[in-house]
């Protein structure tokens, strides 16, 4: 029983920094404002996703913030070809990632189906969050920056993304530590021990 009351505590606790966080904009000169933050019925899909894994990854959690302000249901974006939460490029992706051959012999106009359905796919949550952590997998390979999420592996980081995202990747790395069990868990103590 102890596990569940730990766990679930520490699921709202990432629930409610994940809202907050989906709710703040970042200006030029790090002026910050506050708008509506996404539904938190849309998050904990989201939520639990990442929470699966043993280490919540604060770099998947800054890049969907970055792309999209955490929303899971966006539209597609750079006319239609960027996808999902993270707004990956379909076209990219699944060549780089999924085809056995990789780029050999791959003709982009030719694909036109497979592209929309890599696009599709790159919608659901689960599937989303499989090609990012296989994406930054490839950049740390290489020792690169998440910041070649925006750039390509081969260009050069814009500075304002990469600011933003490092904001980011500090807030979510502290997040983890304030929502880690063991913290929880002193809460629950607290909260239900006398």
């Amino acid at each position: 029983m102890t596990i569940f009351i730990v766990l679930s505590l520490s699921f709202q606790c990432w629930l409610d920094i994940v809202s907050y966080a989906s709710s703040i904009e970042v200006y030029t000169g790090w002026r910050f404002e506050k708008h509506r933050a996404t539904p938190k019925r849309q998050l904990t899909p989201f939520i639990h996703e990442i929470m699966k894994k043993s280490k919540i990854d604060s770099r998947v959690l800054a890049l969907s913030w970055i792309e999209s302000r955490i929303r899971p249901k966006i539209h597609r974006g750079d006319r239609g070809k960027a996808c999902g939460i993270f707004q990956i490029h379909a076209r990219y992706s699944y060549p780089y990632l999924r085809r056995k051959q990789g780029f050999n012999g791959w003709v982009e106009n030719e694909q036109t189906k497979r592209i929309n359905s890599e696009c599709y796919k790159l919608e659901s949550i689960r599937y989303s969050i499989d090609t990012m952590e296989r994406l930054l997998n490839k950049m740390d390979d290489r020792e690169l920056h998440p910041c070649h999420h925006n750039s390509g592996f081969r260009g050069r980081c814009n500075t304002w993304y990469k600011q933003r995202l490092d904001y980011w990747m500090a807030y979510f790395t502290f997040a983890n530590f304030i929502c880690s069990e063991d913290v929880t868990e002193v809460i629950r103590r607290r909260i239900y021990e006398p």
